[in-house]
């Protein structure tokens, strides 16, 4: 049996006897006409079989019309695996996985206008606790806190956390009258997955550290407490960046901050492309 020749010289014949043209058959084909006379002599020579009547350069054989019939149905199955293929990327649902409070007030909020600009397939948020099994969850990009990367990721940095007092519209503004000594009678609110942040924002400052202070296991039950004016939370504005843009938190000593966790976007290239990753981090995270 002899070998079958190149696809793109069985695409130039059918091509050839489909417009009866050199030059049509280049036009389609996105190739000079040079190209064309070449690839139609490699494949006769590789058939062993005129493709073209005498004295009629362009009258294809009945051998010629046969195969250019069985090429181009070909051709046409190919594409339409490619479409069906193509549409199921398209459809595809790439996850994106963060810290809840993360997830809730920064990403969820800006990701109608980031997928368009990442022109890429569908994003799905997954809110993840900190004391969640990060490492056993399913996701195609991950937001973390921490220094884990999953082994043969990508990863890209986003940047560092800068925590500061933060406390609902009545309070904030009462603490702006009073002055950062009114801080020491306030109540505090910290969570246990962001441990030591309260107490670094505390020696940093050289703030007094306040008489009431609660624990509470995850930020954003933090958060929300905070937000019904139960006490004070010492947080990042720039994750919390939708209730800091509503008015609904406020800090009332911006200048008074402190360092937090730097952030890190991990992406596994196998399933996402990185030009897909950067466009959409930077939709995400232009303002951090």
């Amino acid at each position: 049996m002899s070998q079958i020749p190149s696809l793109r010289a069985l695409a130039t014949l059918e091509a050839v006897v489909r417009t009866g043209n050199i030059v049509a058959a280049a036009d389609d084909l996105c190739v000079t006409p040079g190209a064309i006379s070449k690839q139609i002599g490699q494949l006769q020579e590789a058939i062993d079989a005129p493709l073209f009547e005498k004295g009629h350069r362009l009258r294809p054989t009945p051998l010629a019309r046969e195969l250019a019939l069985a090429v181009g149905a070909g051709l046409q199955q190919i594409r339409q695996g490619w479409e069906a293929a193509s549409r199921q990327g398209r459809q595809r649902v790439v996850t994106l996985a963060a810290n809840t409070t993360l997830s809730v007030h920064r990403l969820m909020p800006r990701l109608v206008e980031a997928q368009a600009a990442a022109e890429g397939p569908a994003i799905r948020v997954s809110a993840l606790h900190t004391t969640d099994d990060w490492q056993g969850a399913q996701f195609d990009i991950g937001v973390l806190r921490t220094a884990w990367k999953p082994e043969g990721w990508q990863h890209r940095a986003i940047g560092v956390e800068r925590l500061t007092l933060l406390a609902s519209t009545e309070r904030a503004r009462a603490l702006q009258l009073a002055g950062p000594e009114a801080i020491a009678g306030e109540a505090v609110i910290v969570a246990d997955t962001r441990s030591g942040e309260f107490e670094g924002w505390v020696e940093a400052t050289g703030t007094r550290r306040p008489l009431v202070v609660r624990a509470v296991p995850h930020f954003y039950l933090a958060v929300q407490a905070a937000l019904a004016g139960k006490g004070c939370i010492v947080g990042p504005p720039s994750v919390l960046v939708d209730l800091i843009d509503q008015g609904r938190l406020v800090a009332p000593f911006p200048h008074m901050t402190s360092i937090g966790a730097t952030l890190t976007a991990v992406f596994d290239p196998d399933r996402c492309k990185a030009a897909f990753v950067d466009k959409l981090l930077a939709a995400l995270f232009q303002d951090f």
